[in-house]
């Protein structure tokens, strides 16, 4: 079971397993993509994939970020995990395969392989903030 805390800095602190000795995890995927094909790729990678994640067995949220340069647009998706387990759901046994949407070939400038898996030390979000936005 996972609950809210107060961090240092006042913000709201999330932490797994009731314990700040147990990290949650973070599957961090990146692709590139033409700059024009950029925004039909973001609408396309939230429907098929950010949307899919989102709705999986114990995912914790997933964010979607797009970096856009002269000739290139960089994508980001990150999903959060409470543990090792709970990735399988996503990537099969191998927690660093890339699981391919069905258009990336399409959009993607090359398919990576590979995600980056990480612990998540600190998530400290003020939501208050956030909320009133």
């Amino acid at each position: 079971m996972s609950h809210f805390t107060k961090s240092a800095a006042g913000k709201s602190e999330f932490h797994a397993q009731h314990s700040r000795a147990e990290p949650i995890f973070a599957r961090i995927w990146r692709g590139q993509t033409k700059v024009e094909h950029s925004a039909e790729y973001a609408h396309y990678l939230y429907e098929f994939g950010v949307l899919k994640i989102e709705r999986m067995a114990e995912n914790l949220g997933v964010q979607m970020f797009r970096s856009v340069g002269a000739d290139t647009a960089d994508f980001t998706v990150i999903s959060y995990w409470p543990n090792l387990e709970s990735i399988s759901v996503w990537s099969g046994e191998d927690l660093t395969r890339t699981r391919h949407l069905e258009r990336d070939p399409e959009f993607l400038l090359a398919l990576p392989e590979r995600v980056t898996l990480v612990e998540v030390l600190a998530n400290d979000w003020q939501f208050e903030t956030i909320a009133k936005v």
